[in-house]
């Protein structure tokens, strides 16, 4: 499956210097948007990849404790009325189609933020969309599955690992973080890893309130997550079907850089998962 993007991809480095395509910020392969008008190509994908790392990242970090909490309420304290009706639930969260929460964050999120953001953003008719709404719509698709997969790991934990530690004179709290998480901490690792890896190929969700074809220029600000920007999948989704030539195989090389990330994070959580004490 990846010989073809690998093959058009290594055509796209190798036309232009790759320091120019994975660390400029300018992306314009039709080169319509050229300002000095010639009609240039520039395949400067350093802001989509940047993009797709930020959102990633901040969701990653917004998902992970939450997930592992509530993972932790459900299996330790929460009776087994509430569990009962709230595993289905989280169940059918994680099959949510994405379209379906892409537009939850296009007419819910990207209105509220708007409003938010007004300070900073001067009430633009763009502000709210961006890397802001990006990250709260991976939120959304992330969590059910990170929640699910951390439940499984704490239930996987043997009964006699809480019962030696109870037996020992600690308290339930001192017995969930000092042997069960231990105890759960491998496989607890891969639902984050696994729900990282979810998050950055997430396509048409992010596309619907990103809302942006360039990197902003100032990145250092807090305005930046409040107005139009990027990441590598949005231009793949939108853009690819329109290509041919050398812009088509800038776009296998983004899908190609997108196959490698992936890779490297599902290679970690197999790795994470093999070092698990109980499978």
């Amino acid at each position: 499956m990846s010989l073809s993007p690998r093959k058009r991809s290594w055509y796209s480095v190798r036309a232009r210097p790759s320091k120019g395509f994975f660390f400029g910020t300018y992306w314009d392969p039709t080169g319509q948007s050229d300002p000095t008008g010639n009609g240039n190509s520039s395949y400067g994908a350093g802001g989509l990849i940047l993009g797709s790392i930020i959102i990633t990242v901040f969701a990653t970090i917004i998902v992970a404790p939450f997930a592992i909490g509530t993972a932790v309420f459900f299996t330790e304290a929460a009776p087994q009325w509430l569990v009962r009706i709230m595993q289905p639930l989280i169940e059918i969260f994680t099959g949510i189609p994405s379209v379906v929460v892409g537009f939850l964050g296009l007419l819910v999120i990207v209105p509220l933020l708007q409003k938010l953001s007004a300070p900073l953003t001067g009430n633009l008719p763009t502000g709210g969309y961006g890397w802001g709404a990006a990250i709260l719509v991976l939120v959304i698709m992330v969590l059910p599955t990170t929640m699910s997969i951390s439940i499984d790991a704490l239930r996987a934990v043997p009964g006699s690992v809480r019962e030696a530690s109870l037996a020992l004179g600690s308290t339930r709290w001192q017995m969930m973080s000092k042997a069960v998480l231990p105890a759960a901490a491998a496989r607890l690792g891969t639902a984050v890893v696994l729900g990282f890896t979810r998050a950055i190929g997430e396509t048409l969700a992010v596309a619907l309130v990103l809302g942006g074809s360039q990197i902003p220029d100032k990145l250092f600000t807090l305005k930046v997550f409040f107005q139009p920007n990027v990441n590598i999948t949005a231009p793949i989704a939108s853009d690819f079907g329109e290509m041919s030539g050398a812009a088509q195989n800038a776009y296998w090389t983004l899908a190609f850089v997108l196959l490698v990330i992936t890779f490297i994070f599902v290679s970690i959580s197999r790795l994470m998962a093999s070092r698990s004490v109980y499978q």
